[in-house]
């Protein structure tokens, strides 16, 4: 109650003296965090954001601009924040409205001095505000257009993504990214059927992209386009995330990826790791000791995980294998 009693009190006392708008443009910080803290302003404010909320465009300026300086850029900063921290939705006229406020130019300035240095900043820095909540505003937009399209079967996935500045690329495929997982699944699919129904595959997105497909897709057709890619970190740690899930069909795309001269050694790593192996695995390794290219690097893995019982047994029975690189492994 006291608190309130003396911001309302100085409230009264800048008034009082006033502070000739034209005149007088530093403030010093004490005097900003006052204004600030102003339960008078705080009332004000939500009055303010009231109008904001309701769309109420033109009350909301002829509120403010009746307001006195400094009052009026401390209710502009205010109500910019209040609109930031509740993540309130920008309507078009309120988008408009924020454009206007990061066009001005804040009246009050803050000296900030350092050891054998001094510069000034805004004391009311509600064009800063306004320019992360118009960012904002534009990347909802963005995802908004990219989710509708999607959904209605519209988005042309190639051109929607190689369109414009290398900048809009990026942009684009952190957007897909991220809210992929947010469409419907044949929403996801009629994206991938513009990369896996071609008969001749003359464009791919990049490899971040292809493995974010493939990971909400499911589809063995989009890991196949994967696994023909140069491999890259993004491919690499799919392989290690399959590992994890080691479901069958998360399985049968390590075993795909094998085919992959940069992946090789990386998937049979991750599928020598997975316990309890199964028959079709337990066959499919087999089937690489059989190779003089693959049959020391398989059996050394399946050596270091405790699989050395099998491999002697496999070595002494099983003509399909190359025995005496299984016996190295096993020597080592």
């Amino acid at each position: 109650m006291q608190q309130g009693m003396l911001s309302s009190l100085l409230l009264s006392l800048f008034l009082a003296l006033g502070m000739p708008h034209a005149m007088a443009t530093q403030m010093s910080p004490e005097r900003v965090e006052l204004w600030r803290q102003s339960d008078h302003m705080q009332s004000k404010v939500a009055e303010l954001l009231q109008y904001a909320i309701e769309d109420n465009i033109d009350t909301l300026n002829f509120s403010l601009e009746r307001l006195a300086f400094p009052q009026q850029e401390v209710a502009r900063y205010q109500l910019l924040q209040k609109l930031e921290q509740q993540q309130i939705i920008l309507t078009p006229k309120m988008a408009l409205f924020v454009e206007q406020q990061k066009s001005m130019v804040p009246t009050y300035q803050v000296l900030e001095r350092g050891d054998g240095y001094e510069f000034t900043t805004p004391a009311f820095n509600y064009p800063a505000i306004a320019s992360r909540l118009l960012k904002r505003w534009l990347q909802d937009q963005s995802t908004l257009d990219f989710v509708l399209q999607a959904e209605r079967k519209e988005l042309e996935l190639r051109s929607w993504l190689t369109e414009g500045s290398d900048y809009q690329t990026q942009t684009r495929e952190k957007l897909l990214i991220r809210e992929l997982d947010s469409l419907s699944h044949e929403a996801v699919i009629a994206i991938t059927d513009q990369l896996t129904k071609e008969s001749v595959v003359g464009w791919l997105p990049s490899a971040e992209v292809m493995v974010r497909l493939a990971q909400v897709s499911e589809e063995a057709q989009v890991y196949k386009l994967v696994w023909l890619m140069k491999a890259n970190h993004h491919s690499e740690n799919e392989l290690i995330r399959l590992a994890s899930v080691a479901d069958s069909f998360a399985v049968e795309q390590l075993m795909q990826a094998v085919s992959n001269p940069s992946l090789h050694e990386l998937a049979i790593k991750q599928l020598v790791s997975i316990k309890p192996m199964t028959t079709k695995v337990e066959a499919f390794l087999i089937a690489r000791m059989g190779s003089d290219d693959d049959a020391p690097f398989v059996a050394s893995q399946l050596a270091e995980h405790g699989y050395s019982t099998w491999l002697t047994e496999l070595a002494n029975s099983d003509h399909r294998v190359k025995s005496r690189h299984i016996l190295n492994a096993l020597s080592q």
